[in-house]
C-alpha cells in the first residue's frame, strides 16, 4: 500500500522478502517497508509487484527493488534476494537514476527514464530484456532496435511474464521476448530478442494506443476506444469470438460479432481480459470456470 506520504506497508507471503519488513515471515496485516537501516521508504512515487518481488519508483528518479533475485531482476549486481529494499544499480555501480516509470514481469524488471529510453533487467532467455541477447543481465541493460541503435520516444513500459512492451509517443506499440502465442503481434512466433512493431491482419502497425495490458497474451487500448488483442486465447481471453491463438491484433467484438466501442480502461491476466467502458459499465471474457 503506498501512503500519501510516500511512504508504504505491505502485507501478505514473504518467503523471499518481498514485503520488505526486513524478515521472511508471512504477514496477515500491514506491515511498514524499511531501508537497511530500518527507517521507513519514503518518497515513494508508484510500485509494480513481480512474483515474489517488488520494485518502488521513488520521486528522486532512482528504484528500489526487494524480494526474489535469482536472474537478476533486482538489479542490483547480485543474485541475493533482499529483504529490505535495496536501490537498483547501473553497471558503474551508481544508482539508476531519471526513472519515471517501472514494470516488473515474470523475473525480469523494465525502467523507462525521462529520456525516453528503456533499460531493463534479470531473466531473458526468450530476449525480453530487448538487448539483442538472450543473457541473464544482474544490472540494467539498454533496450535496443536490431541495429543497436537505442529504442526512444517511449512514454510507457509493460514487463509480461516472459515478453515485454512499450508504447511510443506516436501511438505505435513494439515487443520483445517470448512469442510461442503470437503475444509480440508482428504477424509472427519467433522470439525476439529486439524490439519488433506490433501490426494488424494487414500487417499495418498498430497506432493511436494509449493503454496497454497483458499476460500472455497483450491488450491494446486504443484513443477511439476501441480494443485489440493479441496472443494465446485457449479460453477466449482475446474477445475475438474464437479460440483461435493470433499473432497479429484482433479487435475485440460483442457476443454480436460488433466491434466493442467505448471502451476507457483495460485489465488482464493470464486466461481472462476487464474492459471498463465509459459509461461505467465493466466487460469481460475468457477464462470462468
Amino acid at each position: 500500500y503506498l501512503k500519501s506520504d510516500g511512504t508504504l506497508m505491505a502485507m501478505g507471503q514473504n518467503t523471499y522478502g518481498q514485503l520488505g519488513d526486513g524478515s521472511t515471515t508471512d504477514r496477515s496485516s500491514p506491515v511498514q517497508v524499511v531501508d537497511s537501516m530500518g527507517n521507513p521508504l519514503s518518497g515513494v512515487v508508484g510500485s509494480s509487484t513481480g512474483p515474489n518481488y517488488t520494485v518502488y519508483l521513488k520521486s528522486d528518479g532512482t528504484v528500489w527493488a526487494v524480494g526474489m533475485n535469482s536472474y537478476g531482476q533486482l538489479g542490483d549486481g547480485t543474485q541475493t534476494p533482499r529483504s529490505n529494499p535495496e536501490p537498483v544499480l547501473d553497471s558503474s555501480g551508481n544508482a539508476l537514476s531519471g526513472v519515471v516509470g517501472v514494470s516488473a514481469g515474470g523475473e525480469h524488471t523494465v525502467f523507462l527514464k525521462a529520456d525516453g529510453t528503456v533499460w531493463a533487467t534479470g531473466y531473458n532467455a526468450f530476449g525480453q530484456l530487448g538487448d539483442g541477447t538472450t543473457t541473464d543481465r544482474l544490472y540494467p541493460v539498454q533496450v535496443t532496435y536490431a541495429g543497436g541503435f537505442a529504442l526512444t520516444e517511449i512514454v510507457g513500459v509493460s514487463a509480461f511474464g516472459n515478453h515485454t512492451v512499450f508504447l511510443k509517443n506516436d501511438g505505435t506499440v513494439w515487443t520483445v521476448g517470448k512469442n510461442y502465442y503470437g503475444q509480440l503481434g508482428d504477424g509472427t512466433t519467433t522470439d525476439r530478442s529486439n524490439p519488433v512493431q506490433v501490426v494488424d491482419a494487414v500487417g499495418t502497425p498498430l497506432s493511436s494506443i494509449v493503454a496497454v495490458a497483458g499476460s500472455n497474451h497483450s491488450v491494446f487500448l486504443k484513443s477511439d476506444g476501441s480494443v485489440w488483442t493479441v496472443g494465446l486465447n485457449n479460453a477466449g481471453q482475446l474477445g475475438d469470438g474464437t479460440t483461435s491463438d493470433r499473432n497479429h491484433a484482433e479487435r475485440v467484438k460483442d457476443a454480436l460479432g460488433n466491434p466493442l466501442t467505448l471502451v476507457a480502461g483495460i485489465a488482464a491476466r493470464n486466461t481472462h481480459t476487464i474492459l471498463l467502458k465509459s459509461d461505467g459499465t465493466v466487460w469481460a471474457t475468457g477464462y470462468n470456470f
